[in-house]
């Protein structure tokens, strides 16, 4: 008889130590959960207070901006910019576009840089002559062609110029218009597209000279 009290209490101090130790991890468990760091979240509020010490991109106006250009040489616009209707070509005799305008002026004048820029090609071309080619702000390229050989000193690939500065001379190196009077063939790309001159250059035209002589000659008078 007190055999059986005595496992009946081994039993129920068995059970009550189980219990305790269950419970006892139970809030083990839940005080550890309890101490996990909540992870960081993305911040999504939107005050502009909070977002004022954002660097935004800024933009250069001056490098999106076409410049202001000068003529690129003293002359009379002798044949006139047309990419889509073909013009008589007196040297090859035939019809083709024309890129660019041409110039007419005395061998060996001036040619000029029409804007600050970095000069990206001078070469000589089989058809067109001695060349330079000429970027500039607004992603524009000035092409000057039919120089003179002898191109200014330090007029090279990369060389800084600016506006004005005398880059060659007017010569007689594009055989393709070679019959011509002598003359600068002058283009204007932008964004990779040529563009006609005219647009953006105040060309003398031969009108414009027999103008000024006759009002020249009346004031003589």
């Amino acid at each position: 008889m007190e055999d059986n009290k005595k496992n009946a209490r081994i039993f129920y101090i068995t059970m009550a130590v189980v219990l305790a130790v269950v419970t006892i991890l139970i809030i083990a468990t839940i005080a550890a959960r309890r101490n996990v760091p909540e992870p960081d979240l993305p911040n999504n509020n939107t005050d502009s207070d909070n977002n004022s010490n954002i660097d935004e991109p800024t933009i250069n106006e001056d490098e999106n901006t076409l410049p202001t250009f000068v003529l690129p040489v003293e002359g009379v616009l002798s044949v006139d910019f047309s990419d889509t209707v073909p013009v008589f070509s007196q040297t090859m005799n035939d019809y083709r576009t024309h890129l660019g305008v041409d110039i007419s002026a005395s061998l060996g004048s001036d040619v000029l840089a029409v804007a600050d820029g970095t000069v990206t090609n001078v070469w000589d071309d089989p058809f067109m002559g001695t060349c330079i080619s000429i970027e500039h702000s607004g992603n524009a390229v000035s092409i000057y062609k039919n120089l003179d050989p002898t191109v200014k000193d330090g007029i090279i690939i990369g060389a800084s110029v600016k506006s004005g500065d005398v880059i060659g001379a007017v010569g007689e190196s594009a055989m393709n218009e070679i019959a011509d009077e002598p003359h600068l063939h002058y283009e204007l790309k932008v964004d990779n597209k040529h563009v006609d001159p005219k647009k953006h250059f105040s060309f003398l035209k031969p009108d414009d000279n027999q103008n000024q002589d006759s009002s020249g000659a009346e004031n003589n008078q």
